[in-house]
């Protein structure tokens, strides 16, 4: 088993569609846990394939995949209901001081509920609160996220950040209902819940830059360097930390002349690549004509990725 107090204990991979964030992440995974780490290797990825890479059944529900690793592919409904348990009963109370919510009959209350917690920005912080909770169960050594495709992932990361500005901005619009909320037996003020909404993204902002760690994943072509030049500089002005890089699909074996013409113009790209990971590690995964599926061969790349990136 690995020391995993020398190690982040999540480790967020990402990068643009298509560049195979999905396999690299259940590949470092299967390692993990043949290393002897509890492992969760967990997917916010809307269209999710965790199920076709370990060619079995992965649900919303924490599914064991083999000994130490267990999977899950988060749902929209799995973030709904953990924002209503976690959340709900916060609304329920500023709803009550806002208007008269007992009027309502039970369906229409909890379909008010299920509205405002399908709000995006509500969902991005509770899927930044699932995580965190998690990785503090000490259910799990360690914690591999394969996140959306980057766009989606840098508005989740800068959740914390958006919600805390917003919140705090609110609670001075609604000091003014606290004192209705404070006549309210037993309930709370608005402002005092946004307070602690506020401790919440707080809390989530250190735990992503303390214990988490960003491993970029990218293709050496065009349009998938400039991606990953903005998601490195974006991760680097929001101070978060980065891992490393994996360089994707990358082509060795040139039998044709076409092979030798694509190789040639990967071999910048590679470059830019590299210098942009600096002095962080960089692994370069080949091209292969199979797919990779499966626990087998899955853990062959993931024992590359997991030594060379010294997870």
């Amino acid at each position: 088993m690995t020391n995993s107090k020398t190690h982040k204990p999540v480790l967020l991979v990402g990068g643009k569609g298509g560049v195979g964030k999905t396999t690299c992440s259940a590949a470092i995974a299967a390692r993990l846990a043949d290393q002897g780490n509890r492992t969760l290797l967990i997917t916010s990825d809307m269209t999710p394939s965790l199920s076709d890479v370990f060619e079995q059944n992965i649900g919303d529900t924490i599914t064991s995949v083999c000994n130490n690793l267990d999977a899950c592919e988060l749902s929209q409904e799995s973030i709904a209901a953990h924002w209503k348990k976690r959340f709900g009963k916060d609304f329920y109370d500023i709803l009550t001081i806002l208007i008269d919510i007992e009027s309502l009959d039970n369906e229409s209350r909890h379909q008010l509920l299920d509205y405002i917690g399908s709000a995006p920005s509500l969902r991005e912080e509770t899927m930044l609160d699932i995580i965190v909770n998690m990785a503090e169960s000490g259910e799990y050594d360690r914690i591999v996220w394969d996140t959306a495709p980057a766009g989606e992932t840098l508005n989740l990361l800068n959740m914390p950040k958006s919600i805390k500005k917003h919140l705090r901005a609110g609670a001075k619009i609604y000091e003014g209902l606290d004192k209705i909320g404070k006549q309210l037996v037993g309930k709370r003020s608005i402002a005092g819940i946004m307070d602690e909404w506020v401790m919440v993204s707080e809390k989530i902002a250190r735990f992503m830059h303390d214990k988490s760690a960003f491993l970029v994943v990218a293709n050496p072509e065009s349009l998938v360097v400039n991606q990953a030049r903005r998601v490195i500089k974006t991760l680097t002005d929001y101070q978060l930390p980065i891992h490393g890089l994996i360089i994707n699909k990358v082509i060795e074996e040139t039998d044709s002349a076409s092979l030798v013409a694509m190789r040639s113009q990967q071999a910048r790209y590679i470059e830019e690549l590299r210098t942009m990971a600096g002095e962080k590690p960089v692994v370069a995964l080949p091209l292969s004509l199979t797919e990779v599926k499966g626990a087998e061969g899955l853990r062959v790349v993931g024992e590359k990725l997991v030594t060379e990136l010294s997870l």
